[in-house]
């Protein structure tokens, strides 16, 4: 009898732990599981077909106002277009350019316009449609570049400095937009333009938020410099903005899941993230090894090529930012 009583009570705790799903995936798990598998699709090739090309001789440095500059816009735009991504309606934008105007004596150009002849430059801009579209989270990196040294005619490649962060952007572009569900956030990808002569891609950016009442509902991850040198880390520069918090805890959560080393840093040296500070739009940089600058030995340089790029670093951050912009925005 007790032995029958017992067979009862096993299977009835059986029945019980099947259907209230004993034994199965937790919610956390199978979250972790599809956060994985996201950063398991990041492909380092697919990148360094992009920084190769944009580090090309042919493209000369890509300097903003050249022939060259005009040219990467259009492969910027192509690239947008085959991905699938959207205008970004919520700016006013119907394509994917947001043109805006350099001085020329600010560009990198061997034969500048005259002074009362403005450089005409461009952001190249696309999204993923969330369900809440007022709210947005944005990728950004710059794809211009130095030109030519003046004195001896050699190429600035800036393949690390930032054709690794126009790869990266692109890449988590593609991952994202390939995913059954739609996001939360309406996710946004901007790849900016006259970075390196001042700045003036992030301003019209930071311009074109504020003039659309955005910049509340934004969070910004900008990427600079991913494959560089001989480190072994990530770094989060966050300027110690109260509203950089939430993307901090993304970041972080997705560095740990990831076995990445994460450090975070307050100061930022210089990134289009301090210029979206100054617009008080909360915006991080992400960055491979940058402790001295030491860790970038071709920072701005002429050697600055494809074949110096630390593809572990490309890789990490990558994988890191896939799953973080998922968290905040998925």
């Amino acid at each position: 009898m007790c032995l029958r009583i017992t067979s009862v009570l096993i299977a009835f705790l059986l029945m019980l732990c099947a259907f209230i799903g004993c034994g199965s995936p937790t919610p956390t798990e199978t979250d972790n599981e599809s956060l994985l598998e996201l950063a398991d699709e990041v492909g380092v090739n697919r990148m360094m077909e992009v920084i190769e090309y944009l580090s090309s001789p042919e493209l000369g440095g890509r300097p903003t106002g050249s022939p060259q500059s005009a040219q990467v816009e259009d492969y910027l735009e192509n690239k947008l277009r085959d991905i699938g991504l959207d205008a970004v309606g919520q700016m006013g934008m119907q394509g994917y350019r947001q043109e805006f105007q350099v001085p020329p004596e600010r560009c990198f150009l061997e034969n500048p316009p005259a002074p009362d002849q403005p450089v005409i430059a461009a952001n190249i801009l696309g999204e993923i449609p969330g369900q809440a579209s007022d709210e947005m989270i944005i990728i950004t990196a710059n794809y211009d570049g130095l030109g030519k040294d003046v004195e001896t005619g050699d190429i600035y490649p800036g393949a690390d400095y930032n054709a690794s962060g126009v790869s990266s952007a692109l890449e988590i572009a593609t991952i994202l937009s390939a995913q059954d569900k739609t996001p939360e956030k309406t996710l946004v990808f901007a790849l900016l333009g006259a970075e390196e002569c001042g700045g003036y891609g992030s301003q019209a950016l930071a311009e074109a938020l504020e003039t659309r009442d955005l910049k509340n509902s934004v969070h910004i991850i900008n990427l600079e410099g991913l494959g560089a040198g001989d480190g072994d880390y990530m770094d989060l520069w966050d300027l110690k903005y109260r509203k950089n918090r939430p993307v901090v805890k993304a970041v972080d959560e997705a560095a740990s899941m990831l076995d990445v080393v994460l450090e975070l840093g307050g100061s930022d040296p210089g990134t289009s993230a301090s210029v979206f500070f100054l617009y008080h739009i909360p915006a991080v940089t992400c960055d491979w090894s940058w402790f001295e600058r030491d860790e970038h030995p071709d920072f701005h340089l002429p050697s600055d090529l494809p074949e110096r790029i630390n593809r572990t670093g490309l890789l990490e951050v990558t994988r890191v930012v896939v799953v973080a912009t998922w968290i905040l925005g998925g």
